[in-house]
Parts: structure tokens; sequence; C-alpha cells
């Protein structure tokens, strides 16, 4: 018995070695034709191992392919898809009796991949049968890639990247083993990239956090990143400290689609975490041209369209920074192609002599997404107008736009505003309601300094409605009314005398000084009817003069044809008055007197030729001018329900210019006034 199991001892023994000896001497190269074929079958591809196939025993056999080529897509131009140096891997036979595939080990040498997409959608990461979804991918405990590219070929968004991708494993390289720099076009803009990240083969795990650091460059968009990345296919979750500048936010749109108003050059810092359908940049700082500016934002990714959501604030806001919100004219920027730039440049020269903008809505943002936005600017830096701050709430619900309340405080006093712009239709339609109160004449117009002795205080009110493809095509089409009324207060006289042309009271104030006289009322309301303001009524009247005026304003083609008529009301002699002409364009007007100045000088000159003192008949001014009924004309333009308030322009029971009809003269004690 014991000798019968030493003798199969010992051919076991026997076996055991020669199976050694054959494995220890197989060539394995012998099985490159198998596996080739094998592969080529399961992906529908060529394959192929150009190189040496070796195979060293252990418990977890350490496997190795020189040279491996993987052919591309039968369409493609390139060739192969997939090519390493070599590709080397452990494989956990225990694990493979379960059917489970288990690498602890994997390092490739060289590998390049070649990922293309065309036009037409096809995908040449689509192997045999046409599923992108090959199976439950094998677990990786280690990948180690030395010197890796991947080349992206993206037709449908015109992207092309390169990327080089290596791991380095050591105490210098930490947490972040994998370096990285990428280059080519995004979406026709140029593209690059450079890294650090962890072990890049999580980037296929959907629930283990990828940390990175580095930074991008799209265009002039530029960005900084640091933390961490979920599930890089699927982006499963996002959480980085963002540091984003660029010279626009509008270029925002093409790339991650996000639709923002054109804006000067910008610099944002905060926390970017994304979940789901959510993307939130969290407690971000920073500034937009010379406005700083602060909250949260949130970007939902939804159907049918996108949202944003936002509470923002400023401490110090520049108008100048929301100048694409009007839609001027942009030159051209020097990443756009030479024939945008020169249409660009070409309606940039048409717009110089014009003042309403006429960059066309860009309609397709407008109906892109959804918003509610809230903004509030503490103090507004403006050099034309004093505003003082801002609340603003615009909201966007499938290409209509409302912003109520758009409010802002000037010259002391407040402007609430309520606009809607409806972009649904091809040829977008607009509104705007404004009221004025309690403007400060002085504040209101700091830079004349006729006015800076003057006080009183405004009232006005705008209801107004266009259509067009830009803000001065929806002025120019619209239709409605335009008031401004101040009840009481003071003004400069010289600044009436200037008006008049008074030689006499002129030469008199500049030796004794400037002085102001009361103002009793002053209103000018127009009708607007296509674009053309009519004005109504234009009566400014003081214990001096009462000034009448009337004609037009075109916003279609930017001209006016305004007279002023001022009218005394105590004699002067040595007077060259005669009424005022405003004319030519909005942007470029000009003043000229009245004709009937030259007849007066040219009649003094002639009767001075018979008598010296003759001279002086026609420069007499009796003083014919009468009060106006400031109590009819405020409550004509402001609507019966705030006769009891603050005079801002209504639409009720409104009376003609002087030289059409006269208004009812009251006395000049007459005091029942209505304050702004």
């Amino acid at each position: 018995m014991v000798q019968r199991t030493k003798r199969v001892v010992l051919a076991l023994a026997i076996v055991a070695a020669v199976l050694a000896a054959f494995i220890l001497l197989f060539d394995w190269n012998l099985l490159k034709p198998y596996a080739e074929r094998k592969v080529s079958e399961i992906t529908g591809r060529e394959f192929h191992i150009q190189g040496n196939l070796g195979v060293k025993l252990s418990l977890n056999p350490l496997i190795t392919a020189d040279r491996i080529t993987l052919a591309n897509a039968d369409w493609s131009q390139k060739q192969p898809m997939v090519e390493a140096d070599q590709v080397a891997f452990r494989i956990n036979l225990w694990r493979l009796l379960h059917r489970d595939i288990d690498l602890p080990e994997v390092s490739v040498r060289e590998p390049h991949v070649v990922l293309e997409r065309r036009a037409d959608g096809r995908k040449n990461w689509v192997l045999k049968n046409g599923d992108e979804k090959q199976g439950t991918p094998p677990h990786i405990g280690r990948l180690t890639l030395e010197r890796g590219r991947l080349t992206l070929d993206d037709e449908a968004p015109d992207n092309h990247v390169v990327l080089d991708v290596t791991t380095e494993h050591g105490a210098d390289a930490g947490k972040l083993p994998t370096r990285f720099t990428a280059s080519g076009t995004i979406k026709s803009l140029k593209f690059s990239a450079a890294g650090r990240g962890g072990d890049v083969f999580s980037l296929a795990d959907n629930t283990t956090p990828f940390p990175l650091a580095g930074e991008a460059q799209l265009g002039t968009t530029h960005a900084k990143v640091e933390g961490t990345i979920t599930g890089i296919a699927v982006l499963s979750a996002l959480d980085v400290d963002l540091d984003l500048r660029g010279d626009d936010l509008s270029l925002l749109y093409p790339t991650i689609g996000l639709a923002l108003i054109p804006s000067p050059p910008y610099r944002l810092q905060g926390r970017l975490v994304h979940s789901g359908q959510s993307w939130e940049f969290r407690k971000f700082a920073g500034k937009v041209g010379d406005s700083d500016l602060a909250g949260d934002l949130t970007f939902e990714t939804r159907e049918p369209r996108s949202k944003l959501s936002a509470n923002l604030t400023s401490r110090v806001l520049d108008m100048r920074d929301l100048q694409g919100f009007i839609g001027p004219r942009r030159g051209a920027k020097p990443e756009e192609p030479p024939a945008e730039k020169q249409q660009k440049a070409a309606n940039v020269e048409a717009q110089k002599d014009r003042l309403l903008p006429d960059q066309a809505f860009r309609l397709d943002r407008l109906r892109a997404m959804d918003a509610d936005v809230k903004f509030v600017g503490q103090s507004v830096r403006n050099k034309d107008l004093p505003f003082d701050k801002v609340n603003a709430h615009v909201k966007v619900d499938n290409g209509l736009m409302t912003l109520d309340p758009l409010d802002f405080g000037v010259a002391g006093g407040t402007v609430a505003s309520h606009i809607t712009i409806d972009g649904r239709k091809d040829v977008p339609a607009a509104s705007a309601k404004v009221d004025a109160t309690r403007l400060q004449l002085p504040k209101l117009l700091p830079t004349v300094n006729l006015t800076k002795t003057s006080v009183g205080a405004i009232g006005g009110r705008m209801d107004l409605a266009g259509q067009g493809k830009s803000l001065g095509a929806m002025l120019a089409s619209s239709n409605g009314r335009l008031a401004i009324a101040m009840s009481s207060g003071e003004i400069s006289n010289t600044l009436l005398e200037v008006i008049g042309l008074d030689a006499g009271e002129i030469m008199k104030f500049l030796f004794e000084g400037d002085r102001n006289v009361p103002l009793r009322c002053g209103v000018a309301d127009f009708a607007v009817k296509d674009g053309v303001m009519d004005a109504e009524t234009f009566v400014l009247d003081t214990t001096d003069t009462i000034v009448r005026g009337e004609g037009q304003i075109s916003v279609a083609d930017e001209t006016m044809a305004l007279k002023f008529t001022p009218v005394p009301k105590d004699p002067s002699i040595f007077v060259l008055r005669s009424p005022i002409h405003i004319e030519g364009t909005l942007k470029h007007p000009k003043v000229r007197p009245d004709k009937m100045l030259y007849v007066r000088i040219g009649a003094a000159v002639a009767l001075g030729t018979l008598n010296p003192l003759a001279a002086l008949i026609p420069l007499i001014e009796t003083g014919p001018g009468k009060d106006a009924n400031c109590t009819a004309l405020l409550a004509s333009v402001r609507p019966a329900a705030e006769r009891a308030g603050q005079p801002v322009a209504g639409q009720s029971n409104r009376r003609p210019v002087a030289g059409k009809r006269k208004s009812p003269p009251v006395a000049s004690s007459e005091k029942n006034r209505v304050a702004p």
C-alpha cells in the first residue's frame, strides 16, 4: 500500500514537473492568432499583437503584449483606433473562476486612442452590434499610463482636442498622480488645459470623487479649478473652487448654454457644485467691468428649457457695464472670422451718428432658457445721470421677458419701471411703463452750471409700446405718451435769460450776481405715434417769464424740430429776445434763434440812422406775458386718482400748446399747487 502511494506521488511530481517545464518553455506567441481572432470577433475590428506576447505565472499572472493595434471604423481615415507600445496587466485567477474580471495592476506604455464622431452621428467607439454599452467594465486596482494620448474629433459641435496623459507614482505624486495637458479647438474656439488629477481609472467610477486641480482656456475665457469630479462620463457630481475670467459673459453661451448679456471683461470666484440637473455657483464674488458683483446662481438643465435663478448684489454699479443689455453695436473680437469682423465694422460705422442702439436682439438666446434673477445695486456710478441705487427683478418665461420692478434712485427721487419684451414672435414686441417722482433739478443736470442754484422737484410718466428687432426699432415704432411736470420751486433766472437772449438782463446779473425766480409750474406732454413725439403741451411758467413750446421729435429717423417762445411778464429794455429753434439730430442737435431776432436787429439799425434813441424802440419788451392756469395744466397730465398726490403724467384732459389754443390764465397769486 505504501509502495503504491509512493508511485502515485512520484507520477504526479513527474507530471507537475513536465507541466511546469512545458509552461516555462512554452512560447506564448503561439497563442497570438487565437487571441487576435477572439478580440476581433468580440469587437468587430481587426486586432493585432505585432510584438511579443508573454505570461509570468503566479497567483495573479502577469500578461504582457507588445505593439498592439485595434482597427478604426471602416469609414474613418485615421488608422488605427487604438495602439500601444505595450500593455501589461495582472489578472486575479480566483475572481476569474467566478466570472469576474479583476485586474489588480494595469500598465500601458505610449497608448494612443482616437475617438471620432461624424456630423451624421456615427461614432467610432461603437463596436460590434452597434452597442455603445459593452457590459460591465473590469475592475482595475492600479492604472499606470506612460505618455498616453487621446485624440478627439467631433464634427457636430466642431471639437478637435488632443489630450496627453501620464501617471506618476511615489511620494511626490501624492493624491494627484495623473498629469495632463490638452490643446485644440472646441466649437471653433482655441482650447488649452493643464493640471493634475487622481487615479485616472477612477474617472470611470460613477461613485468615487476624482480629485482635480488645473487651468483651462477656451477662446478668451479662462477657468481655474480645484476640487473633485465624480463620474466624468456622466458627470455624476462636481464640487470645485472656480476662478472664472474672460472678456465677455455672453461667450459662455456657445460652450455651456448659459445665455447672458454681453459684458465687459470680468473675473468671478466662488464654489461650483453640480448634482443631478442642478449647477450652483455659490457665494461667488468678483468684478464685471468696473462694477463689483456677488451672490448665488443656480442653473437647472431641464426640459423643455433650462432655467437660471440668481440673487445678485453690487456695492458699486457702473452703468457703462450694462450697455450690453440695451444692445449697442460692439466691435469685432480678435478670434472672429474676417467676414464677421468686416460686417461688424460696417455696422459700427453706420451707427456712429445715431443715438439709439440698432443691435438686433438675440432671440435664440432669449428663447433658449428661462430665468428668474434679482439684482440690487447699492450705489450707482454714472457720468451723465445721477443714479444712486437700482433694484431689478428679471424674469424670462419661454421668450417673454419682464423687468418688474426696474427701479432707480435718480437725482434724489425715484424712477419706477415695468418693462416687457415678448420674444416669442419673429419681430418682438415691447411695452414700458415708467414713473418718475421728485427728481431734483440741480441733481438731474449736475454738469449744467446754470441749474446749480435752481431748486424744485420733477415728476413724469412714460407709457409706450412698440415692436422691432432692436431697441432702436422698437422706439421708432412706438405709440403712447410721455409727460413731465414740475409744480413749484425756483429756477435760475440766468437760465431763463439765456433762453430769451435778454442781453440787458444777462449783463445785469453778470455784475450783480444770479438770483432764483419762483417757478409756478412746468409741463411737457408729448403724444407718441409711430415713433414721432408731438408736443401737445409745453409750458414753463415763472413769475418773470412764460416759455411756450411746440414741435416734434422723431425717434424713427432721430431728428427734431422744436420751437420755444419766451414771453416776459415785466418790461425790459435793450432786449434781443426771440423764439429759439432746436433742430438737427438727437445725437447732434443745433440751436438757432428765430428769424424775428434779425428782423428786430434790422429795424433797430434802420431807426438808428434816423434817430439814435429810436434804435431802442424794437428792443423794448412791454411784458405782455400772463400767468398760466397751473392747476389745469398739472391736472391734465396726471390721472384723476393721483390728483391729490404727485404730478406725474397721465392721459386725460390735455390742453394744446399756446399758439394752437391758449390755456386759461389765472391770477399770479394763485397758490393751489401740487408738490411733485
